[in-house]
Parts: structure tokens; C-alpha cells; sequence
């Protein structure tokens, strides 16, 4: 919070001390070396800012992409963890198949070794 405070009193201090400046150059008057670093010291607040602000949309950007990214492994997640489901399902229905031919031979077999039922 203090950070801000400060930050934005230094910024009111730069705006204002760079429109004396300005007034004093059109003026015609002959800037001081102070006047200068003023000025460049402006600059330098704008790059930042300007920095700032371009790795602030980068940053929503790049969150914006992950978030997409997150959503559709998401769904292809869900939609393998389904396959998987149904492939569980068809499992157990040919064990159940599989179990019943089994009876079913081991029944003819008996029927066979036993003489019921046969030709």
C-alpha cells in the first residue's frame, strides 16, 4: 500500500516537474542539468510503464492460453476416462459370454462322457 502511495507521488512530482520544463523550453529558457535528468528520469517512468503494461497483457494472455489448454485436457481426460469405461464394460459382458460357452461345454462334454442325450 505504501508502495503505491509513493509510487504515485513520485509520479504527480515527475508529470509536474516535466510541464515546468516544458513551459521553461518554450519558453526559450536554458535548461539546467537537473532539468535534463528530470526529463530523462519521465522517460525512464514511461518505458517502465510501458513495460509493465506489455508484460501485463502478456501475463493474461499466457493465462488465457494455459486455461484453454487446461480445459481441453480436461475434456480429453474425460472423454479417455469414458473409453475406458465403456472398454470395462464390454470386458465384463465377454466374461460373462465367455463363462457361459464355458458351461455350456463343459455340459456337452458331460452330456458326451456320460452317453444322455447324444446321438
Amino acid at each position: 500500500m505504501a508502495e503505491a502511495v509513493v509510487a504515485s507521488v513520485l509520479e504527480e512530482a515527475l508529470r509536474q516537474a516535466s510541464e515546468r520544463i516544458a513551459k521553461k523550453i518554450t519558453e526559450g529558457k536554458k535548461l539546467t542539468s537537473i532539468d535534463v535528468i528530470i526529463l530523462l528520469l519521465d522517460q525512464i517512468n514511461k518505458r517502465i510503464d510501458d513495460t509493465n503494461k506489455r508484460i501485463d497483457d502478456l501475463n493474461t494472455s499466457l493465462n488465457r492460453r494455459i486455461d484453454d489448454l487446461s480445459a481441453s485436457l480436461n475434456k480429453r481426460i474425460d472423454d479417455t476416462n469414458r473409453r475406458i469405461d465403456d472398454l470395462k464394460e464390454e470386458v465384463k459382458l465377454l466374461r460373462q459370454e465367455v463363462s457361459s460357452i464355458k458351461s455350456d461345454i463343459i455340459n456337452l462334454l458331460k452330456e458326451r462322457l456320460t452317453g444322455t442325450g447324444g446321438p
